[in-house]
């Protein structure tokens, strides 16, 4: 499989008025990023609400990427799940409609014990989606933290179809080290967008993150700087990179960065319980913010 490159926006999921998925919007989407020279889009995330739609919507969302996007931009579908079936049947779906690769974020309730009991359910959550490459996405907020090394190389020639890992963890450290393993053989795709140049200074050849969808042109602009050896460049670019992130954080993550999309014309809508959705005055603050700061 060929490696991950450049930026890959994980995608809101759009919502109507009445808060149902609003399919309509997504080529919409898929134009702004391609617009913005993104090269993918990871659908169903953390971003995307996946955990808080339904099976039915998440697979039209599915065909909905694979319509717009039109092989202009790679797409990975996350089809992790509590329920084993549904993860299955996600997987499915995908490698029917046409997407590029799968993820997985482990279930956080009933969570694996040990490095083999996650293999044992990631190779049983795959069944369905035989074929496709996937990614395995390590976060802390799934309350999954065995050390990424360590499950790389005990799922090396085990879990069929791994190529690599969603690394949305802040340890850079980890982070290297997986990138070396078993030979460098495994991507692994930067997921933390507050730590960018960081990751690119280490080698990072893609990166996943959320406010890709709205300030691409900053993070390319700092990866160029990274390259060049500027770093005074860098460093202005990450400053504006932490005052977006403290908007999300000041208005509630998935909410906030719905709200900004605002500043491209796009309509997200709010988000679904139990996160909370943001009143006019507050999505209008979060524009303003974002063009206050500047995020080109």
């Amino acid at each position: 499989m060929k490696k991950l490159k450049g930026l890959i926006a994980a995608a809101h999921t759009p919502f109507d008025k009445n808060g149902n998925v609003n399919l309509a919007m997504v080529p919409r989407q898929a134009e702004l990023l391609v617009r913005q020279k993104v090269t993918g889009v990871y659908v169903s995330g953390t971003t995307g609400e996946g955990v808080c739609c339904s099976v039915a919507e998440r697979k039209a969302l599915f065909d909905a990427w694979a319509a717009a996007a039109k092989g202009r931009l790679v797409l990975v579908a996350h089809i992790g799940a509590l329920a084993l079936p549904d993860a299955q049947e996600l997987g499915a779906h995908a490698a029917a409609c046409g997407m590029d690769a799968v993820s997985i974020v482990p279930p956080n309730f009933f969570r694996p014990g040990t490095v083999d009991a996650l293999i044992d359910f990631l190779n049983a959550a795959l069944e369905g989606a035989r074929g496709l490459p996937f990614y395995y996405y390590h976060t802390s907020m799934s309350g999954v933290a065995f050390d990424m090394q360590a499950f790389l190389e005990r799922a090396d020639g085990r879990v069929p179809g791994l190529a690599g890992i969603k690394f949305n963890y802040p340890d850079l450290y980890m982070y290297q080290r997986c990138r070396r393993c078993c030979g460098g053989k495994y991507d692994i795709t930067w997921g933390i967008d507050e730590w960018f140049a960081g990751a690119v200074a280490h080698g990072a050849e893609s990166a996943i993150g959320s406010t890709y969808n709205y300030a691409a042109p900053l993070y390319l602009k700092i990866w160029d700087a990274v390259k060049k050896g500027d770093l005074r460049a860098a460093e202005r670019g990450m400053r504006k990179v932490c005052d977006i992130v403290d908007i999300l954080v000041r208005y509630g993550g998935v909410a906030g960065g719905k709200a900004m999309m605002a500043v491209h014309g796009l309509d997200m809508g709010d988000v679904r319980p139990p996160n909370r959705s943001l009143a006019a005055d507050e999505k209008a603050d979060c524009v303003a913010r974002l063009k206050k700061i500047g995020w080109r």
